[in-house]
Parts: structure tokens; C-alpha cells; sequence
């Protein structure tokens, strides 16, 4: 049963800054999956990619009805390259919270255009 869901719309351009001007700090947004993901794609391409993996995971943040906070880490939910209904893994503090609310799946999809990444999530319970 679909028990929450949420979108997120994320500009490459902000993204990319974000990694360029913080790359010794990616670890605390990204996991190391995502990193060697999104660097194996085309200068063009790789923007792009971390800009959906970044809205991916505010979609599931969305999803799971918390959005941001001190508790829940960027890094532990896992896109897996946020392909067409992918399942994310889900970690430590944000793992925790998903189990507390009963919810055991999540799902995620999100698709880039030249200037944005836009990403939706689907949280599900038995």
C-alpha cells in the first residue's frame, strides 16, 4: 500500500557548484556508489546525473514525510542512478525512521532536462 510520496525539482547548475566547490565533502551527500555513477558518465552528462541523485533523495525525504533534518544523513539513501522505479536503499537515521513509520519500500525515478533534475519517490507499506 502506497503510504507517502514526493517530488523534487533540483537545477543542475546549483548542483554541480555544490560538488565542484565541496568535492572533499561529497561523502556527506553522496555514497560512494553514486560518486563512481555519476563521475563514469560524459562531462555534459555528469552534472546531470548528481543533480537527479540529489533530488532523488529529497523526493524520498519528502516520500517518507520528514524532508531534511539533523537526524537523517543525505548519504544514507542510496539512488542506485534513480532509474524508472529503482528502489533506493535506505541507511542508518533515514533506514530508522522508515521503520518506525512502517514503511518498508521505497521506490524512486527521476529524469533530466538541459537545465534541471526532477525526481519523484513512492514509499510503500505491507
Amino acid at each position: 500500500m502506497i503510504c507517502g510520496a514526493g517530488v523534487d525539482v533540483a537545477p543542475i547548475a546549483r548542483v554541480a557548484r555544490l560538488v565542484r566547490d565541496h568535492r572533499p565533502q561529497i561523502a556527506r551527500i553522496f555514497t560512494a556508489s553514486e560518486v563512481t555513477y555519476c563521475d563514469a558518465a560524459r562531462a555534459f552528462r555528469r552534472d546531470g546525473r548528481y543533480a537527479a541523485a540529489f533530488a532523488a533523495k529529497e523526493a524520498v525525504l519528502k516520500a517518507l514525510g520528514t524532508g531534511w533534518r539533523s537526524d537523517l544523513e543525505w548519504s544514507d539513501i542510496e539512488t542506485r542512478g534513480a532509474s524508472a522505479g529503482a528502489p533506493v536503499e535506505l541507511s542508518g537515521g533515514v533506514l530508522r525512521e522508515a521503520e518506525r513509520q512502517g514503511r518498508v519500500r521505497v521506490f524512486v525515478s527521476a529524469a533530466v532536462t538541459s537545465a534541471n533534475a526532477i525526481a519523484a519517490a513512492v514509499a510503500e507499506r505491507d
